[in-house]
């Protein structure tokens, strides 16, 4: 994100924001991806028979057809957008705090990618 907003690396408040943005981004694609399973989920729990999961996919697809896999999709996207932008967020706002730029976490990983490797 800093490709297409290049000047958040040098203004701390909108590095924060785009922080966010990634996060909200983020908690989209993550619903998008997830929500199925999660539908899927909850029909196994709903039903308290010892039904599989294939058999559950089978059951909401006879009753309710494709759109029951999206059923809850709305609420899951603004919990996991928020979860995911708030966790950005604060890992973003403690890195700047504390003085750590995206070159000193680079040189880090690559030290210990480093280190890990010598001792194999």
């Amino acid at each position: 994100m800093y490709e297409v907003v290049p000047a958040a690396r040098e203004d701390i408040r909108l590095s924060l924001f785009v922080s966010l943005l990634g996060g909200v981004l983020a908690g989209v694609c993550a619903t998008i991806v997830s929500n199925p399973a999660d539908v899927v989920v909850s029909e196994l729990k709903k039903s308290k028979t010892s039904m599989t999961a294939l058999q559950a996919v089978d059951k909401l697809r006879d009753q309710f057809g494709l759109p029951a896999f999206a059923r809850g999709i709305e609420l899951r996207m603004i919990y996991y957008s928020l979860l995911v932008s708030v966790q950005f967020f604060l890992y973003d706002a403690i890195r700047i705090s504390l003085g750590v730029g995206s070159d000193d976490m680079r040189l880090y990983l690559n030290v210990l990618n480093a280190a890990l490797t010598s001792t194999k």
